[in-house]
């Protein structure tokens, strides 16, 4: 049974995935075993007379500060910001006294506690609702202990898209063309917060574009002798190219060059971004898992930990356009 999010009736911690539990026979409490044999018997054993059973003390607890989850129906602790089962987003709209209302209410369409089901008969009109996990079960193992539920916390926008992908990588090798990847390329990782490789293919666009804006600056006579020859025609132009040496080849195609670098690696990142992406998730949700606090929830890491690095993203896009059109700015003003 799985323990996380409860905390140890005796050092009061939350228990984590390596944790060592043990679990009283009588009422079904779990424990550290180094808390328990300390205590030396279970920390609810005053209640056992009162027929106390742990299930049902933490469905009772749980009530009173609830968050009914409106995808799924299922309760979630009032500050959790997703759904522990389907990860689907939670508002304080959600609270149980508000779900009590309207979870078994009757309409000319059905019952509202099946709006949870995709394109179930009690969804009003037959619309589907939103299933962030995109029809993956919420237990789907995707590896190393790491759930679909998981993955969809962690990664936070557009959980359905990566879920549904990460499930085909495992279950049938296959991935998709990622084309936000393709086309910002080192942003995207980093906009991911794949810092590490997405640093390395974005420090190798930004020299690709320094090299070429060097070039273009250092021998902008070049570029307009040939752009005055290409003006006069294709014979001036192809006479004017026919007397260049290689050098001076190598420093007029060097933009031509530089671009066709350029889409190559678009091509690379926009082919393998999700299975990168997916080692990605699965590494770092271990590594929250394992390296949480006692006094931190792990649930509560994932959902604050993951998502994507928004200033960064939008400090690299204008640092891109910059980059990109200062050739021809600078070109046109000399």
């Amino acid at each position: 049974m799985d323990f996380i999010g409860n905390k140890c009736p005796v050092c009061e911690q939350y228990f984590h995935a390596d944790d060592d539990v043990v679990v009283c026979p009588e009422c079904g409490t779990p424990h550290h075993r180094a808390c328990y044999e300390e205590q030396g018997h279970c920390a609810n054993e005053a209640l056992h007379k009162e027929g106390y059973d742990f299930a049902d003390d933490k469905e009772q607890n749980q009530n009173a500060n609830v968050i009914i989850c409106k995808s799924c129906g299922k309760e979630n602790d009032q500050y959790s910001f997703f759904c522990k089962y389907c990860a689907a987003p939670l508002t304080n709209e959600d609270q149980q006294k508000n779900a009590d209302n309207t979870q078994n209410r009757q309409t000319p369409f059905g019952n509202m506690g099946n709006m949870g089901n995709m394109g179930g008969a009690g969804t009003p009109f037959g619309i589907p609702a939103f299933d962030p996990l995109g029809g993956v079960p919420a237990d789907e193992d995707f590896g190393d202990g790491v759930t679909a539920g998981e993955t969809a916390k962690y990664v936070k926008q557009n959980p359905p898209y990566f879920v549904r992908i990460f499930n085909n990588i495992k279950n049938f090798n296959k991935s998709k063309f990622n084309f936000a990847a393709a086309i910002f390329s080192g942003g995207y990782l980093l906009y991911r917060k794949m810092y590490k490789l997405g640093a390395i293919i974005f420090g190798i666009e930004l020299a690709l574009y320094i090299a070429m804006m060097y070039v273009v600056i250092a021998f902008s006579d070049l570029y307009m002798q040939f752009y005055s020859a290409y003006q006069s025609g294709m014979d001036k132009s192809t006479e004017f190219l026919a007397k260049l040496s290689t050098i001076d080849a190598l420093k007029l195609y060097t933009p031509a060059i530089v671009y066709a670098l350029l889409i190559g690696i678009m091509i690379i990142v926009g082919a393998n971004f999700n299975r990168w992406y997916m080692k990605h998730c699965k590494t770092e949700i271990i590594k929250i898992k394992q390296n949480a606090k006692e006094d931190e929830n792990p649930e509560t890491l994932l959902q604050t930990k993951g998502g994507v690095n928004m200033p960064l993203a939008i400090s690299l896009l204008i640092t891109a356009i910059i980059i990109r059109y200062l050739p021809s700015i600078i070109v046109n003003f000399i």
